[in-house]
C-alpha cells in the first residue's frame, strides 16, 4: 500500500496480489482493527494507519535506548554475578529488549531478546507495568494470562494491582520464586528527566542468593545501573521515550 499512493481501492490491491476481492476485503478488516491501515472517510479508499508511525518510532528508539545501556547492563553482571535484562513496554506485553548472562549464572527459564515477560511474576515485568497508565495495564492483563508457575504465583488481578501499587511506592520490583521455584530477581525503573518510566533493569538469579544484606545490595546495585542509564538517556538527545 506504501508504494501506491497515498490512498488505493480493494480492486486495486487485489489486481496487484492475484486475490478475489472477498479475501483482500476480509485481511483489510484485519488489518484495520490493529489500526494498521485506515478507511479513507468518505470513500472506499484505504490508506496506511498511524500505528505504523509509532511502531516504526519505538523500533528506532529502542535501538538507541539498548545501545546506551548494554554496557550498564554488562557491569551490572559482572558487579552481581547474575543475569540481566532491560525490559520495555511493547505490544501487548513487556518485551525483553536486551539482557546479559554472568558466567556460570544458573536460570532454568530464560527470556530470549525480542520475547515478552510474563508480566504477573517476574520482577521486570512487573517494575514496568507498575508505571503505565491503568488502560495500558488493563489491556495487558486482558491478553496475558495469569499464568501459575509456582505455589508463589500471582493469579488475581486486584492482588497483582496492589503489589503494583507498592512497587511504584518503594521504587523497585521482586520476584520471589513466581516464575521458577529457586528462582528470584529484582527490577528497577529507568526514568526520563520528567520522570517518565520508559524501561526497567532486572536482575534475576538463585533465591538462595537473594536474601537478607545480599537482597539488599543487589537492590541497590540494579537501582545504581537504572540511574546511570536514566542519565545516558538524558544527556543524548536523540533518546527519547518509547511507550
Amino acid at each position: 500500500m506504501g508504494q501506491n499512493g497515498p490512498e488505493i481501492g480493494i480492486t486495486q490491491l487485489s489486481a496487484a496480489l492475484s486475490l478475489n476481492k472477498t479475501t483482500v476485503y476480509r485481511l483489510l478488516n484485519a488489518m484495520q482493527k490493529f489500526d494498521v491501515i485506515e478507511k479513507s472517510p468518505g470513500t472506499d479508499r484505504y490508506r496506511l494507519g498511524l500505528k505504523l508511525h509509532e511502531l516504526g518510532a519505538r523500533a528506532i528508539e529502542s535501538r538507541t535506548l539498548r545501545s546506551e545501556a548494554h554496557r550498564h547492563l554488562l557491569e551490572l553482571a559482572q558487579a552481581s554475578c547474575e543475569s540481566i535484562s532491560l525490559a520495555v513496554p511493547g505490544p501487548g506485553g513487556i518485551t525483553c529488549l536486551d539482557r546479559v548472562d554472568a558466567r556460570h549464572t544458573m536460570i532454568g527459564l530464560r527470556t530470549p531478546v525480542g520475547a515478552n515477560f510474563p508480566v504477573h511474576c517476574t520482577a521486570v515485568g512487573k517494575a514496568v507495568l507498575a508505571h503505565l497508565p491503568e488502560d495500558e495495564i488493563d489491556a495487558i492483563l486482558l491478553v496475558n494470562a495469569l499464568t501459575r508457575y509456582t505455589s508463589s504465583t500471582i493469579t488475581r488481578i486486584s492482588e497483582l494491582k496492589e503489589r503494583l501499587r507498592q512497587i511504584v511506592q518503594r521504587g523497585y520490583a521482586r520476584d520471589d520464586q513466581e516464575l521458577e521455584r529457586g528462582l528470584s530477581g529484582v527490577a528497577a525503573p529507568v526514568r526520563t528527566s520528567d520522570g517518565h518510566v520508559i524501561a526497567a533493569v532486572g536482575m534475576a538469579g538463585p533465591t538462595t542468593r537473594f536474601r537478607g544484606g545480599e537482597l539488599a545490595r543487589k537492590v541497590a546495585l540494579t537501582r545504581a545501573a537504572a540511574d546511570k542509564i536514566a542519565a545516558c538517556l538524558g544527556n543524548n538527545a536523540n533518546v527519547r521515550a518509547i511507550s
